[in-house]
């Protein structure tokens, strides 16, 4: 399994707090069957300001200690990227780091409780480029939660919505598990990431998740989910099932 977004990267942010902690991070994730995690710190959120250079410094050393344990997973550079007024030049002149680090696809994070106004003018500008906007956990931002036809006016312009493993199972509490079905049913959301923090809470770990996937949707869906992780990882192209309607046959996309 891929997991495009985690917070594995010692001392950059929230996530791991020490090289020791990374690294058993890594190993909870290979033991849940990860084989391969986008490092995804959070940057220009008004807390954290992620400096590239420093983020692939940091994947190396940890790529390089996880070699020195033999432990079997691959490290990948890439950025949770709050949005703000700023992103577009920042992307382009490489200050900030694509997941994947191949200018294919951005993992946007927005505010819970307000929407900023150049949120559509940054959407249709990277989709017009090329770049796949993925939204980062809209099951546990209330101004997707409130508005869920935001969320499929951008899924049906070329979008996708990244669901988090623990919403799926209830670690963020009953809204956000209900919202997380709703978006998987309506297929707003097309991909599976850990937001792994720490090794004892918000772990590395997606397959108990995929488990609950089967009890909602099809097998050939659940591995649409598993495909998009992958081609996120790859930069290649996405299957995406357009957005339910009650009138509308499935019709599968590729962005």
């Amino acid at each position: 399994m891929v997991d495009i977004h985690c917070h594995i990267l010692p001392v950059l942010d929230d996530g791991a707090k020490t090289s020791e902690e990374a690294v058993e991070m890594a190993r909870i994730a290979v033991s849940d069957g990860i084989t391969d995690i986008i490092a995804t710190p959070h940057t220009y959120d008004g807390f954290y300001l992620q400096r590239t250079e420093i983020v692939l410094k940091s994947v190396t050393n940890l790529q390089q200690a996880l070699d020195l344990e033999e432990i079997p997973l691959r490290i990948h550079p890439g950025s949770e990227v709050h949005v703000h007024s700023e992103l577009l030049e920042h992307l382009y002149s490489g200050q900030i780091l694509s997941l994947g680090n191949g200018m294919k696809h951005v993992l946007l994070e927005f505010p819970s409780a307000y929407f900023p106004l150049v949120s559509n003018r940054v959407v249709s500008h990277l989709l017009a480029r090329g770049v796949t906007p993925v939204i980062a956990h809209p099951e546990r931002i209330e101004v997707f939660r409130l508005n869920p036809s935001l969320l499929r006016e951008w899924t049906e312009q070329g979008a996708i919505g990244q669901v988090t493993a623990g919403s799926l199972l209830g670690l963020f509490g009953r809204t956000a598990r209900g919202c997380a079905i709703d978006f998987v049913k309506q297929r707003l959301v097309h991909v599976i990431a850990s937001d792994g923090h720490h090794v004892r809470s918000r772990r590395p770990e997606l397959s108990e998740a995929y488990k609950a996937l089967t009890t909602m949707i099809p097998e050939e869906e659940v591995e649409m989910f598993r495909h998009n992780a992958q081609a996120i990882l790859h930069g290649e192209a996405l299957q995406i099932l357009s957005p339910l309607t009650k009138s509308k046959q499935k019709r599968w996309f590729f962005f």
